[in-house]
């Protein structure tokens, strides 16, 4: 199985590649691959996400982070792209505002969205547990308590 996180930018979080090495044990511990990607923009968001399409990640999380949706189009486009995925998706917030589903209203709706209130690190584990769960590797990963 393979795991993308795709991340936006964080104006509190300015060094958010720390949170990248536990979840990357986490996921080895379980024998799955974990990528991770950052993004600035909706266009790297949107390059990001076909490239997603193209490389058939099994699984993804989706942070946008504190990336504006300015406009129908650009909140159209997004949709489109969240359409398109093959594989489901996991929303990781740590603010309910950034939630995606009630902007955008994809027909591919994620299969769940976390968000834990100022706790990106516990919301990245808890979505990679979620994710791992689903692929039936959780006897190989420590489990998560919230």
């Amino acid at each position: 199985m393979s795991i993308l996180i795709l991340r936006g930018p964080h104006a509190a979080l300015p060094d958010a590649s720390s949170l990248d090495p536990p979840l990357r044990e986490r996921a080895h511990a379980a024998g799955q691959r974990l990528r991770c990607r950052t993004f600035a923009t909706m266009r790297d968001l949107l390059s990001c996400l076909r490239r997603a399409h193209i490389a058939h990640s099994d699984m993804l999380l989706l942070d946008i982070g504190d990336l504006a949706l300015d406009g129908v189009t650009q909140r159209r486009a997004l949709r489109d792209a969240l359409d398109d995925l093959p594989s489901p998706y996991i929303e990781v917030h740590d603010d309910a505002t950034h939630a995606l589903e009630p902007r955008v209203h994809p027909r591919h709706a994620p299969l769940v969205t976390v968000i834990l209130r100022d706790d990106l690190p516990r919301a990245y584990a808890l979505a990679l547990d979620i994710a791992l769960r689903r692929a039936g590797h959780t006897h190989a990963a420590e489990p998560f308590h919230a």
